[in-house]
């Protein structure tokens, strides 16, 4: 099964990417902490700003902040308006400004890895000024899918595939090491 995986094997679909018709659901994050409010006391959750490195961790803070922020949950997608950042978010985190988060029942951690490239070239479409990724042009954009026998996302298709490419990977890195798999 795993190595018969092919991605010109499966047939694709357009899909909104979020809004009523879409696979997504979108919001504005729970947070939207400006820095400068931030209480910087060194914890363990991310602060997830519109950076392009680090998957948009810019410093990792305490629990410890105003109650009128609430921690955004993990296991979401998140894209950096004006700066057209992607990255997945495995934990909790919280957020600089600015950042949209999708969610979906199917996300996991090898879908997300499917599907940020496919949304990262989308965002292309986008800039800093007039023309940013802003929440109803978030809805209004498509991305093609790879789709089941109902016409539905594959999500196991992609899943799978994300898998066998990481264990290509490793097993490449290992053999290049010289070291046991």
């Amino acid at each position: 099964m795993m190595n018969k995986l092919s991605l010109g094997q499966v047939e694709w679909k357009e899909f909104l990417i979020g809004g009523k018709d879409g696979i997504f659901s979108i919001s504005s994050s729970n947070s939207g902490i400006d820095k400068s409010k931030l209480i910087e006391v060194i914890g363990k959750i991310p602060y997830i700003t519109r950076s392009e490195v680090n998957n948009g961790v810019n410093l990792f803070v305490g629990k410890e902040q105003s109650k009128k922020y609430s921690l955004n949950k993990g296991n979401v997608i998140t894209i950096g308006l004006d700066t057209q950042t992607v990255f997945y978010q495995s934990h909790f985190f919280y957020t600089g400004q600015n950042i949209q988060i999708l969610e979906h029942k199917n996300i996991t951690k090898y879908i997300a890895l499917f599907i940020i490239p496919l949304l990262k070239i989308q965002m292309r479409k986008f800039n800093w000024g007039g023309n940013g990724a802003t929440l109803t042009r978030l809805k209004r954009t498509k991305i093609l899918l790879p789709i089941d026998s109902l016409g539905n996302p594959n999500w196991k298709f992609m899943e799978d595939y994300m898998k066998r490419i990481e264990s290509e990977k490793i097993k490449t890195y290992f053999q290049k090491k010289k070291l046991t798999y």
